[in-house]
């Protein structure tokens, strides 16, 4: 009767070979595509017919050039992988994604996160066709990040889903070093020594072979990923809507009471009641996802559990290329780039290759030479000019007879159109043009051959935009990674600053973060310098607001702390100045306001003088008319009258005018004049 362990390899053996079957048609492609990008662009019967006929084989790449150049776009336009809130408003949860943001950030950098994706999209988008970015933990408890080729893991056949979500199985095979072996299965260490090294494999054919890998120290490490749907017992508190399993119900029960037996909890559960007299907690049970891991090294079973990151989901996130499940053959649902610029390349170097052989041959043509003419017959396979043929004395006749060369043919101008044509068309059949590799063509404005190059780029953004979508499926799992694998120590190390709440909830990434791009930096640090320049320079309220000081907190810069003193100092000298300046300002004033108060003074003065003088002016004209009265009896009084009436007139207004005066004068030292 077959054990446990015998059993799980069997089934392994036989799940490995329904999908092997299922993906083989793509993977002799995905090799044909790999070789044509490392320049291994002729089969062995082009080469066995070129040694018989004493021809070399020249190759002109040009598959190299368009997936390097694309695979540089994506290193140039490569963006940061920030967590952001779902929301629009400003919620407990962005203090979460900014600090998840902020371990992802330290992450990717610290641990090539961002090179690994960027390997991933040249060789699983561009050239294989797939790739799988495994996160894994290493012994200091630190994510780190690794990529696997096409031909080290199999996934299931029936998958949909570009994150995965439908794939039932993921089977992995490396060849890895006995030390690594034992670090990623610490546990075994002492089994791993005694098993035996694996010296034949039927599987994984496209890797090197075992005797090969034997001599270099290599084990052969198998895993196998399996989804499995689980029933698990729950209770929900009605009240606050929140889960959890009868598990970890019983575990809190146990802290608080000190009793999980299943006739306490029971009791318990029934005895919390509402006023209305509903129960507070009810019992239920759910479906959930979890995976299960099964380790072979060298075909011998060794290890078996629960995913060891606690993630209810694979480590694994997909990077592929032009990808259609609906498709019935293998070799055509999944292609790379270089999949449709293969024969364009093979017809390029099988007609260049031809003209080079129909211009040697016309070089050399066809030579003629009489048996017995010359004294050294080779001498006639020499070329160039000069070349001296030596008769032998008894021969009879004239160098026409001894030696004759008929020219070749010559190279007909519709095989060099031909060559054109292929090279375009290979250029064309990725689509791409011409003015994206440069143009050398002065009559070509700089704006018409910006847009023919973006045109070019914008046929490439499906394979930008299923990298795009990857990158967002890393990002959503390393934060699941990180809330059941960092502790709050380590998140206090990283980000300087304990994990708020919100860190750790099992929905985070449900409902209140989504992975998006951003401007990539060093640290999140720089990425707020970046977007506070953004600000500035977009906004022009935000000059005032956004200060130097606080450009230069954030900025990279080094010896960030001598400048900020400098301006500190500067804004010192500053505030200095602007006090003396509003001293002397303030003087300035109080001595104007004083100039001003005296000049008032000696105004009202010279009013009041001005005013006492007019007041004299009736007195007199009073005097003048008491001494015409005096006259009256002795002069005319008819010849006087007109003269006192006038002068009686003329004192009267005086008066008047006095009177208006005085009032004046009141009324203005009333309102403070």
């Amino acid at each position: 009767m077959p054990t446990d362990k015998t059993k799980r390899i069997s089934e392994f053996h036989d799940l490995y070979e329904i999908n092997n079957q299922a993906w083989h048609d793509f993977n002799v492609q995905a090799c044909l595509d790999q070789d044509f990008y490392l320049k291994a662009q002729y089969d062995q019967d082009d080469i066995d017919r070129a040694d018989k006929q004493n021809r070399v084989l020249y190759m002109f790449d040009k598959i190299g050039r368009q997936v390097n150049l694309l695979h540089g776009y994506e290193i140039r336009n490569r963006h940061v992988l920030k967590i952001g809130p779902v929301g629009n408003f400003e919620t407990e949860e962005d203090q979460a994604c900014n600090q998840h943001t902020g371990v992802v950030m330290s992450d990717m950098s610290r641990y090539n996160g961002y090179d690994t994706l960027s390997e991933a999209f040249k060789w699983g988008v561009l050239v294989q066709g797939h790739n799988l970015v495994e996160q894994w933990k290493d012994r200091n408890g630190q994510l780190q990040f690794s990529r696997l080729g096409y031909s080290q893991f199999l996934i299931d056949h029936g998958t949909t889903k570009d994150d995965l979500s439908d794939c039932q199985d993921i089977l992995t095979g490396q060849w890895i070093s006995s030390e690594k072996a034992k670090m990623l299965v610490p546990t075994k260490a002492d089994k791993i020594d005694s098993i035996t090294p694996l010296t034949s494999s039927a599987r994984w054919e496209f890797q090197a072979q075992p005797a090969q890998q034997n001599k270099a120290g290599k084990r052969l490490y198998e895993q196998w990923w399996h989804r499995e749907s689980i029933e698990v017992d729950m209770v929900q508190n009605r009240n606050t809507g929140e889960k959890m399993t009868l598990k970890e119900f019983k575990s809190k029960a146990l802290e608080t009471f000190g009793r999980d037996d299943t006739e306490f909890i029971n009791s318990a559960i029934e005895q919390f009641k509402n006023q209305d007299g509903s129960p507070v907690f009810v019992k239920s049970r759910e479906f959930q996802n979890k995976i299960r891991l099964t380790i072979f090294i060298d075909d011998v079973f060794l290890w078996e559990g629960d995913n060891p990151l606690g993630i209810k989901d694979f480590n694994y996130t997909w990077v592929h290329s032009n990808f259609c499940p609906e498709a019935t053959q293998s070799g055509l649902k999944l292609q790379s780039f270089v999949r449709g610029i293969r024969d364009p390349q093979r017809a390029l170097n099988r007609r260049v290759n031809q003209v080079i052989d129909i211009i040697e041959s016309s070089v050399q043509g066809i030579r003629l030479t009489r048996d017995g003419a010359l004294m050294n017959p080779e001498d006639t396979f020499k070329s160039g000019q000069g070349i001296n043929l030596f008769v032998n004395k008894d021969f009879k006749g004239t160098i026409a007879d001894a030696f004759q060369q008929q020219p070749g043919n010559e190279v007909q101008q519709s095989l060099f159109a031909a060559i054109e044509m292929v090279s375009k068309a290979e250029t064309e059949a990725g689509g791409l043009n011409q003015e994206i590799f440069g143009s050398d063509d002065k009559d070509i404005p700089g704006v018409l051959h910006q847009y023919r190059t973006g045109q070019a780029l914008t046929g490439q953004q499906w394979m930008f935009q299923n990298f795009q979508a990857a990158k967002r499926d890393l990002g959503r799992k390393h934060v699941q990674l990180v809330q059941l694998n960092y502790d709050p120590e380590t998140v206090q190390k990283i980000l300087n600053q304990p994990p708020v709440q919100g860190f750790y909830d099992e929905d985070f990434t449900r409902f209140d973060c989504a992975p998006t791009e951003g401007l990539l930096t060093d640290s999140q640090q720089n990425l707020y310098y970046q977007e506070l320049i953004e600000l500035r320079t977009r906004f022009d309220d935000f000059k005032q607001i956004i200060t130097p000081q606080m450009l230069v907190e954030a900025s990279p810069i080094q010896y960030k702390t001598k400048t900020l003193e400098a301006i500190k100092q500067a804004q010192q000298a500053a505030q200095e100045a602007g006090k003396a300046q509003a001293k002397t300002a303030n003087e300035a004033a109080q001595l104007t306001n004083a100039l001003t108060a005296n000049q008032i003074s000696q105004s009202q003065e010279n009013i009041a003088d001005a005013q006492e003088k007019r007041s004299e002016i009736p007195l007199n004209r009073a005097k003048t008319l008491t001494e015409i009265n005096k006259n009256i009896a002795a002069a005319d009084k008819d010849a006087i009258a007109p003269l006192v009436d006038m002068v009686k007139e003329e004192v009267r207004l005086q008066i008047a005018m006095a009177n208006a005066q005085k009032r004046q004068q009141a009324q203005n030292a009333g309102q403070g004049v």
